[in-house]
């Protein structure tokens, strides 16, 4: 039997994921459906890290988002600089409905 054993991220990192998740849930304005991802890919010590930043949400195609920089290096600013486009004023917008103001099917006429 072969055991392989994973390197764990240290315990600032996951601190780190943790504030980026609530600021991205803050900058797109997201509802509790909202699931949001944040993983790094690449090699930081060797300059090629990127952070990756996932919105998914039941009613919406999942949406990433990469931001050139390691985790530790990314400020509130850039990661609502790279969400943007996502933002909504009251969370992820919906797509067009095919029901009425009552919650009904429309007529198909």
């Amino acid at each position: 039997m072969t055991v392989v054993f994973f390197p764990r991220s240290p315990r600032h990192q996951w601190n780190v994921v943790r504030e980026l998740k609530e600021h991205a849930r803050t900058a797109i304005n997201a509802d509790d459906e909202t699931i949001i991802t944040v993983s790094e890919r690449g090699d930081p010590p060797c300059g090629g890290a990127r952070t990756i930043v996932l919105i998914m949400h039941p009613r919406r195609p999942t949406e990433a988002v990469t931001i050139d920089k390691p985790l530790e290096q990314i400020t509130q600013t850039d990661l609502a600089d790279a969400l943007a486009p996502l933002a909504a004023p009251t969370g992820l917008p919906e797509p067009p409905s095919k029901r009425n103001d009552h919650g009904l099917p429309a007529d198909r006429r």
